[in-house]
């Protein structure tokens, strides 16, 4: 069972889904037993200390420029930039200028 914002085959703009939403929101959009689909919106100067998800993890920046620091490396995501995450990899950021990101975690339920 999903649960979430939107329906299963309803369209979203991502770019627009600003109504209702404040500043340094998070909006589950689907939520499910194997996956989870989240749009962050991360105002400038947002850090987050080192920290790892339980699944696998991409995360797309669809806005803005963040800094990643993963296992003691730094990288920097601007819009259309796209990463990947293995399973529990630490990984920390700080936000450069207001970005949005797509997260997708999938979720290992064997």
């Amino acid at each position: 069972m999903s649960t979430g914002h939107i329906v299963s085959g309803e369209p979203i703009n991502l770019e627009n889904l600003t109504d209702n939403l404040q500043d340094d929101s998070t909006y589950a959009l689907v939520k499910t037993s194997d996956m989870e689909v989240i749009r962050m919106y991360l105002p400038h100067g947002k850090c987050i200390e080192e920290h790892s998800v339980e699944g696998e993890m991409s995360i797309h920046c669809l806005k803005g420029d963040i800094f990643f620091n993963i296992d003691g490396q730094g990288m920097e995501l601007t819009e259309d930039d796209w990463l990947y995450l293995e399973k529990e990899q630490s990984y920390s950021y700080s936000v450069k200028s207001d970005t949005i990101l797509l997260v997708t975690i999938l979720f290992n339920n064997k």
